[in-house]
């Protein structure tokens, strides 16, 4: 299956291919880091993630994790973005040291908030070497995007806390929103979004890198299916601006239609988490 950037307008087309075990797609061939490096453009809506309605992400988004964060250990952001999540938890006190990571051709290291934050750019190796313990890796709309996510997980595990947490947030293939908009579907996010999870596929990741007490729920995302309805009705798409009255106005319509993606039971967005197993 071909899909072109609908989002962006990027002139890179994704090639997907389905899982017959689990239900997942991915990309095939697979891109590699310094592909998918081409596929964002300075305009990507993860780096300039400002305003009032990224206020009421990060403070919803805050309260899924606080109830993670007992116990010693970091709260690693994997996939900061510009750190914007960060600024907003750092104003919170929560008592620990945030780390935020962006992959990047450079390795640098960044103080913010007093030297509270952290942000590490650079290789995924560089993070590694200065990645302390931490009590919750969370991954928010990211492990869609690598290209090899049980592998990049695997090698956190070491540094989640026994009994830390896992947690994120993806679109799902086996939703009702994907068999509507079919190639539209903004879960594709083509070419940027390598491996998109089904609910199984999102099991069977965790059973593979031993990770336990695996949940998955429905997310309340409304700019997912805004993105999705924004594909589906233009008829000739010219990319999406994530700003202004147009992308009001398909916000609008996506929250009044997320009731239906709710009663589905097979919601576009969940909410993932799991724990490293062992003794405290």
């Amino acid at each position: 299956m071909t899909i072109p950037d609908y989002e962006y307008r990027t002139p890179y087309v994704g090639h997907y291919a389905v899982c017959d075990a689990c239900g997942s797609f991915f990309q095939n061939p697979m891109p590699s880091f310094e592909q998918l490096s081409r596929y964002y453009p300075t305009n990507y809506h993860a780096a300039t993630n400002h305003g009032m309605l990224a206020r009421l992400r990060h403070t919803s988004r805050l309260r899924a994790l606080q109830p993670l964060l007992q116990g010693d250990g970091a709260l690693l952001d994997y996939g900061c973005g510009n750190g914007a999540f960060l600024l907003w938890a750092a104003q919170q006190n929560l008592g620990r040291d945030l780390i935020g990571y962006e992959i990047a051709e450079n390795d640098t290291i960044e103080r913010l908030a007093s030297g509270v934050i952290t942000i590490v750019r650079g290789r995924p190796e560089y993070l590694l070497g200065v990645l302390p313990i931490c009590r919750v890796v969370t991954m928010n709309h990211v492990i869609e995007h690598l290209p090899d996510p049980a592998a990049t997980i695997a090698k956190l595990i070491p540094f989640l806390a026994v009994g830390g947490t896992l947690q994120g947030q993806t679109p799902a293939t086996d939703s009702l929103e994907r068999r509507v908009f079919g190639q539209r579907w903004s879960g594709y996010h083509s070419p940027r979004h390598t491996v998109v999870f089904s609910h199984r596929g999102l099991l069977q990741l965790f059973a593979r890198i031993g990770l336990v007490t695996p949940k998955i729920t429905h997310a309340f995302n409304p700019a997912a299916m805004a993105v999705s309805l924004a594909c589906a009705l233009r008829p000739q798409p010219t990319g999406i601006h994530r700003h202004g009255p147009a992308w009001l106005g398909w916000l609008a319509a996506a929250t009044l239609l997320a009731p239906l993606d709710l009663l589905s039971h097979s919601g576009a967005i969940v909410n993932y988490s799991a724990t490293r197993a062992g003794k405290q």
